[in-house]
């Protein structure tokens, strides 16, 4: 896999796929089944550690156990906040990047190495628009 730059990676048709801003319809994100459901056990313990923690008033020492450091927590960001990044750098760790290519159709999935890429070209040889749009409820 050509990767271009840090934001962009070449796909073998030519294209260049660019990952500059957030909410592309061409990228999504993998998490395998033997992640998937630790995740979620961990997503509930965690949480309701964290709102024991809360109801005592022990946030900060909670996140000082978690290997957070004083700078984050003079920060002094709201609950939702302090829990987003936590969630968010443990779910980064467990999922890999996926792209479609707008031109061809082919998936570039990312491998076990950071920017490194597995390619896979869609039978029907055009482009599915796997991640476009938001599902509706």
């Amino acid at each position: 896999m050509r990767i271009v730059g840090m934001s962009q990676l070449g796909c073998p048709c030519g294209h260049t796929i660019s990952d500059t801003t957030d909410s592309l319809p061409y990228k999504g994100y993998v998490l395998s089944d033997v992640r998937y459901f630790p995740f979620l056990q961990w997503l509930v313990d965690e949480t309701q550690s964290y709102v024991e923690a809360a109801q005592a008033g022990r946030v900060a020492q909670w996140f000082l156990q978690r290997g957070y450091g004083q700078d984050y927590l003079d920060l002094k960001l709201s609950h939702g906040e302090m829990l987003h990044d936590y969630i968010h750098a443990k779910l980064d760790r467990l999922m890999r990047e996926m792209y479609e290519c707008k031109a061809c159709g082919r998936i570039h999935m990312e491998t076990r190495e950071d920017n490194h890429f597995a390619r896979y070209a869609p039978d029907s040889e055009k482009v599915n628009g796997i991640f476009a749009g938001p599902d509706q409820d």
